[in-house]
């Protein structure tokens, strides 16, 4: 099996796509919009992107959202594409496109990544947590990511902060999610979330808006919170952070003040965690797609 490969990354709005080789250089990279319309336009857009690579690439590798059989190449769930629940999507490729097909989680093919080529390379044991629409994550277990028995292993976002009956501020991929940051920016500010977004935010912030930096304060808290709950369950060496927004050194900072308030007022004495941000960024999903890749057909060195 050769080593170069064609690599997505399925997002809720946009397909990002790249030509890797053993190099690990992103090659003639670029984006489409997801389309919503169902199984068959979400196979003929996949389709169209590999036409772009046909005969220059010996394999397809696939970071998509929701619990993923990536044994089976199966999306058991789909997140937010719900007409893929069920899909054999790795079937479905190769059958389309007559070259190998591998897919994965995307949240686990950040920590692939991470945990061989990133931020968790020197540790045994780690959490990634990817900021998006949700948030993403992952768990490694002695350099490998764990899937857990039924593909979920990491589901984080899913989480419950409070009573069910109040949906909205009960799960915590809704509460520490991008489109909350933007929604309490908005607020702050009097306007309408749709007029801004994640670099406005920040713009404001590293100008030392103080109402932008409240926002913020109140936006890690609950991440600050699940990062140290998963510290008791799980106690990694180190998190790392990926998502576009972890290229915010504010970010990481006000997640840092947050664990600092908790730590002083928690009634035992907690050893502070290790946080990092994703080596890749936004780009660990295809990093991982390739990876997963390489391990799959038995190229990985």
């Amino acid at each position: 099996m050769g080593k170069t490969c064609l690599c997505m990354d399925v997002g809720g709005s946009s397909i990002k796509y790249a030509k890797l080789d053993e190099k690990r250089i992103l090659m003639d990279y670029g984006k489409v919009p997801t389309p919503h319309e169902g199984t068959e336009a979400y196979l003929s857009r996949l389709q169209e992107i590999y036409r772009q690579f046909e005969g220059q690439v010996e394999g397809i590798s696939m970071s998509v959202p929701g619990i993923i059989d990536s044994k089976n190449g199966i999306c058991i769930t789909a997140g937010n594409l719900r007409f893929a629940d069920g899909l054999p999507l790795a079937e479905e490729m190769e059958r389309r496109c007559k070259v190998p097909a591998a897919i994965m989680n995307d949240a686990k093919s950040a920590a692939l990544a991470e945990a061989a080529w990133g931020a968790l390379k020197d540790c045994k044991d780690g959490i990634v947590l990817v900021l998006g629409t949700g948030v993403g994550g992952a768990l490694v277990k002695d350099g490998e990511v764990h899937m857990g028995s039924h593909f979920a292993a990491g589901e984080f976002s899913f989480a419950m902060m409070g009573e069910w009956a109040d949906q909205e501020s009960n799960i915590w991929g809704l509460v520490s999610g991008n489109p909350r940051l933007l929604q309490m920016a908005a607020r702050a500010r009097r306007i309408e979330p749709d007029t801004i977004n994640g670099e406005d935010v920040f713009r404001w912030i590293n100008q030392g808006d103080t109402d932008m930096l409240e926002v913020l304060d109140e936006f890690t808290r609950p991440l600050a919170r699940m990062i140290m709950n998963l510290q008791f369950i799980y106690d990694p060496d180190r998190f790392a952070i990926g998502g576009g927004i972890s290229r915010q050194p504010k970010l990481l900072e006000s997640i840092r003040k947050n664990l600092d308030r908790f730590y002083a007022i928690y009634p035992i004495d907690v050893p502070p965690v290790e946080l990092a941000v994703c080596r890749f960024f936004n780009e660990a999903n295809l990093m991982g797609a390739y990876r997963n890749y390489l391990r799959t057909f038995g190229a990985e060195q």
